[in-house]
């Protein structure tokens, strides 16, 4: 399974469940204010209650369907996040619509008839939407020590900064360069595959794409700035030149390490790795 590549600018996929939600909700809006100019101050509180909350609800509701969508997309066997959104929200609405239904109403239902509302619309939302509990047949999160969510925010976060390198190589005229950064991409995305593929990895692997990978970012970044302004042949651009091609070599042999030490379920050395890399970074002087 290839990882997709991060478009920021590509158009997302939309998501319509749940949209329905927001627009059943949005009459309470009018309807409160009108309450309030005639004069009904609990009934207007109790409509505006009922519309706060069934908005939080339905964005809550759509974050947790968003986030099952993530973990089938990228073939994530394990629960979404250690807050069951969807849950949450179906508990928010049937809430918001008790109070409507009691309060909220010039002849309310009355208590036992409120609760009745409540029960109807948490029983809709459990038959429609589900609910992301722990009924679901996945691995426990602590036996893996990361979400979905986090490990979504963790892979993108990773694939914008692999983008920033190839967009940073486009201005960099040494052909030696682009090819070496091509194939640091490449086997940068490879962990990323391997990773989610087995995402157990991604905890310990969290320093490597967070800090290296910027590390990485910011040299190739702070090189495609600087060898611009540094005249071409002279001493002070061979010496950036040979500063970045050490560089380089460090970050193919880190990344090929990794990989290995992912396949082995070894990173013991990576951190001590990624020191030696931020400590060259800053030597060398090509950030």
């Amino acid at each position: 399974m290839a990882v997709k590549r991060y478009d920021p600018e590509a158009k997302q996929p939309a998501l319509w469940r749940g949209i329905l939600l927001y627009v059943l909700a949005f009459p309470l809006l009018p309807a409160a204010l009108f309450a309030l100019q005639d004069g009904h101050q609990v009934v207007a509180l109790a409509r505006g209650a009922g519309f706060a909350l069934a908005m939080t609800a339905a964005t809550l509701i759509r974050k947790g369907i968003r986030l099952d969508n993530e973990a089938i997309r990228r073939n994530l066997r394990r629960r979404a996040s250690t807050v069951r959104y969807r849950a949450v929200g179906a508990g928010l609405l049937a809430l918001g619509m008790f109070l409507v239904a009691w309060f909220g109403l010039y002849t309310g239902y009355g208590p036992f008839g409120s609760a009745l509302f409540a029960v109807a619309v948490l029983g809709g939302c459990y038959l429609y939407y589900d609910f992301d509990g722990p009924g679901r047949k996945d691995p426990d999160i602590a036996a893996v020590g990361i979400t979905t969510e986090e490990l979504v925010e963790l892979l993108d976060e990773a694939e914008g900064r692999i983008v920033a390198i190839e967009n940073a190589s486009r201005d960099i005229a040494n052909v030696e360069f682009r090819d070496r950064l091509r194939r640091i991409t490449s086997g940068a995305r490879s962990i990323l595959e391997t990773i989610e593929r087995d995402p157990v990895d991604a905890r310990r692997a969290r320093k490597f794409l967070k800090v290296y990978l910027d590390g990485a970012r910011q040299v190739t970044e702070g090189y495609a700035r600087t060898h611009r302004a540094v005249p071409a042949g002279g001493d002070d651009g061979q010496t950036l030149e040979d500063n970045f091609r050490r560089v380089l070599t460090t970050i193919e042999t880190v990344i090929d390490e990794q990989q290995q030490k992912l396949l082995e379920n070894n990173l013991s050395e990576l951190d001590v790795q990624i020191e030696v890399l931020q400590l060259q970074l800053e030597k060398e002087g090509v950030t």
